[in-house]
């Protein structure tokens, strides 16, 4: 009986993972907390502080942190960031101007020791705009083969058209279940 019990519970419990997503201004992220939260980009404007939404995918429940970007809440995403179970950084690949600010950006972040071994998952967003950096370039241009002290993933997508989003779920999910 007590076995019957502990899979039914575990049949109805759910994962609980807490995700800081930040990146500069524009890069999608309230479009990407949109496609991952109602499956749809939705109308955004610029975020004002944060946004804050609950998204339930694959028995997990995440509960995602989009932090603005613009300059002056930047020295704040390591404060939203310190507890969370994974960080998810935002790029627009088809902006190669901000490449080198958000390479500063994600090292400034990472500088907190407090954030230290929370896994990151850089997102390449807009790679339905062309031109755009593909992931090697990515990598390149954010330094991310210099990053030690935290696990990092690359995914290549677009929170407007939804392209590869699986991808996102699928490594939040995975984060989850390490937990």
């Amino acid at each position: 009986m007590g076995n019957l019990f502990e899979k039914l519970k575990n049949l109805f419990s759910t994962q609980k993972l807490e995700v800081c997503m930040v990146g500069l201004e524009n890069v999608g992220k309230t479009t990407m907390l949109n496609q991952l939260s109602m499956g749809d980009p939705s109308f955004t404007v610029p975020t004002v502080g944060l946004n804050v939404r609950t998204v339930k995918k694959g028995g997990v429940t995440m509960k995602i942190w989009d932090i603005g970007g613009q300059v002056q809440y930047r020295p704040e995403w390591g404060n939203y960031a310190q507890g969370c179970d994974a960080l998810i950084f935002l790029v627009d690949t088809s902006n190669q101007a901000t490449l080198g600010t958000s390479k500063k950006e994600l090292h400034n972040l990472l500088d907190n020791k407090s954030l230290r071994n929370i896994p990151i998952l850089i997102i390449g967003n807009k790679i339905d705009v062309n031109p755009h950096l593909n992931e090697k370039q990515l990598i390149e241009g954010l330094n991310l083969d210099y990053i030690t002290s935290n696990g990092w993933a690359v995914a290549m997508c677009s929170a407007l058209t939804g392209n590869n989003i699986t991808q996102v779920v699928d490594w939040l999910i995975t984060k989850s279940k390490k937990q």
